[in-house]
This record gives structure tokens, sequence and C-alpha cells, in this order.
């Protein structure tokens, strides 16, 4: 379970062994200073609009889209991926990775041990995702194994070898329509 501090946004740099350190270092934010608290403009509705239906725009077509000129959209989309008010993220078709089984774990850890459940879990090179919920389960976590033998190993000698879960239910996803999508601050209405 990912857990930073102050205002720092969350990171899941997720690759299951396949980049070396030195790739994942190029991917991912180090242990930089953590940047100013996202402040949305009103006019960042628009840029976000436009970018939450084809992030692949060119400065060009965002400015024509926002009524700003391509060098301010550039600007301001510097300032809101500094920020973390706009986050880049990159979608890969895991089967071209080897990976053909994903699954979602609905955990139930005893309290006491659901952060060092959700910490051990996090950890391991099949897990994707970690998150605390609420509810019949108490820990989300989204597995990505190779095949169905693999997902069946970490379920029984990872996940089966945890002393502090009491229940689990497998959910198989079996087809991805939209993997990433857009979070919107509060201040930034719909």
């Amino acid at each position: 379970m990912p857990r930073t501090g102050g205002s720092r946004p969350f990171c899941w740099p997720w690759s299951a062994g396949l980049l070396t350190r030195e790739e994942s270092g190029h991917l991912w934010p180090s242990a930089d200073p953590a940047p100013e608290p996202f402040s949305p403009l009103p006019e960042d509705e628009a840029l976000i609009d436009a970018l939450v239906e084809d992030s692949r725009m060119t400065y060009g077509e965002l400015a024509h889209r926002t009524g700003r000129t391509p060098r301010a959209v550039r600007r301001r989309l510097d300032a809101l991926v500094e920020t973390h008010g706009v986050r880049l993220a990159t979608e890969v078709d895991l089967a071209l990775l080897g990976v053909h089984a994903e699954t979602l774990l609905w955990i139930t850890a005893d309290p006491g041990a659901l952060e060092e459940t959700g910490q051990i879990l996090s950890r391991h090179p099949q897990v994707r995702f970690t998150a605390a919920t609420t509810g019949s389960s108490s820990l989300l976590v989204a597995v990505a194994a190779t095949d169905l033998s693999a997902l069946y190993v970490f379920l029984t000698g990872t996940v089966g070898a945890l002393p502090h879960i009491s229940g689990i239910e497998v959910a198989p996803i079996l087809s991805g329509v939209k993997r990433t999508g857009l979070v919107r601050p509060a201040s930034i209405s719909v």
C-alpha cells in the first residue's frame, strides 16, 4: 500500500521485474521535494476536458479547444503535470508482456495485521495495486500473472502463507475496457 508524506501524490511503480532499476528510475518520481499543492484555475476545466477526450492532442489542438495560445497551453500543462494536477500514465497491453491472467482479490485480514498484510502483498512482483477497503473485505489486491498456473501458485503459496487472512474472494478480469481515467479534484465541477 503506497504511502506518501504531506501532499506528495501516490505512485504505483509496478513493472513485475520487466524493467531494470535504471529504466524504472526514468519513469517514476524520485525522492525529490514535494511540489506545491495543486490549485486548479477556472480555465483549467476546458484543458482537462480536452485531455480526457483525447490526451494525444497537440498544443495547437488544445489551444483551439481552450481559446488559448499553444504557448500558454504548454506552460499551463507543464504546471499541471509538475503539481500533479494532471497525471501522465501509459497503459500497455499486458499480454504483450506475457501476462495472461489478471484478477482482483478481495481479502479479509485481521484488523491488527491489515497494514502488515497489505505491505507484504504490495511488494510482490505480481501485485499491481493494493488498497485498504471497507465493507466485507479489508484489502483489494490487483494481481497480474503469466498464466492460471502462476496465479494458482501466487494464491496458494503467497497469499495462503499469510497468517492473518481469514477470507478471500477471487474475481478474474476477463477483459478490460478502460484502465486509467479522470480523477477530478473536488474544486473543479463535473
